[in-house]
């Protein structure tokens, strides 16, 4: 079996549990600007204007960095599964799931004590994609590693610059 077919198979096994559907039309709507404009808001009223600068220039980064990549891959959405919601254009890697771990690996550092949460939220918006029907789970994946490394990548620079500045 090719890692190609085990990611198909693995999106029909998921994309066919229709009971998800509520929490994955929740999920793909909040994803889409609500949620991350929210945290945004917190940021800037509860921690600081840097701060949620910071996290809206890294929102900002990474919506260029994930339209470049997806139109180097080029990779198609899935095809023949039940579309749950609306996508266009590519697959790879899924924004939605680069967008929530870049956001969890981004916020810990200032919400360890809801890290659980910070983390199954993100983990729910990837998984949400595949059960959608948008996304193949190596998308998904692809969305993860990157957000992630982004997430990373902002708190360096923030600490960078914060250690500069004083």
């Amino acid at each position: 079996m090719s890692f190609s077919s085990l990611d198909a198979q693995i999106l029909h096994i998921l994309n066919s549990y229709a009971g998800f559907d509520p929490i994955v039309v929740f999920l793909s709507v909040a994803g889409a600007d609500i949620l991350w404009v929210l945290i945004a808001a917190i940021l800037f009223i509860s921690i600081s204007k840097e701060k949620a600068l910071y996290y809206c220039s890294m929102m900002l980064f990474l919506v260029e960095a994930v339209a470049l990549i997806k139109s180097q891959l080029m990779v198609p959405r899935p095809e023949d599964v039940r579309f749950v919601v609306e996508a266009s254009g590519y697959s790879m890697p899924s924004a939605h799931s680069t967008a929530a771990f870049a956001t969890a690996m981004f916020l810990y550092p200032v919400a360890k004590k809801y890290g659980i949460l910070i983390w199954s939220g993100a983990i729910a918006m990837a998984l949400s994609r595949v059960f959608a029907g948008v996304h193949y789970p190596s998308d998904v994946i692809a969305g993860v590693v990157l957000g992630i490394m982004i997430g990373y990548l902002w708190l360096q620079i923030e600490s960078y610059f914060q250690k500069k500045s004083m």
